[in-house]
């Protein structure tokens, strides 16, 4: 956006089938990252969303991750 704010997306999918005769399963995750940094510190959160995680129906994740960092 600027020099000192960043914003990105990202998406994954992935489709497994342990057998031919098996239903392949999906599963997705997506994520968007905020960053903002003024000097010698940097603040950065993340919200990602994951389904089918670990290619079984109904694992649904989702997190939040926040992260403050400081240079001296």
């Amino acid at each position: 956006v600027n020099d000192d704010l960043s914003v990105s997306y990202g998406s994954h999918k992935s489709e497994r089938s342990l057998t031919s005769a098996a239903a392949a399963i999906e599963a997705e995750a997506t994520s968007v990252q905020v960053a903002y940094s003024m000097g010698g510190a940097s603040i950065k959160i993340a919200e990602t969303s994951g389904d089918n995680i670990n290619y079984s129906s109904g694992t649904n994740k989702d997190a939040t991750t926040v992260a403050l960092s400081l240079a001296f």
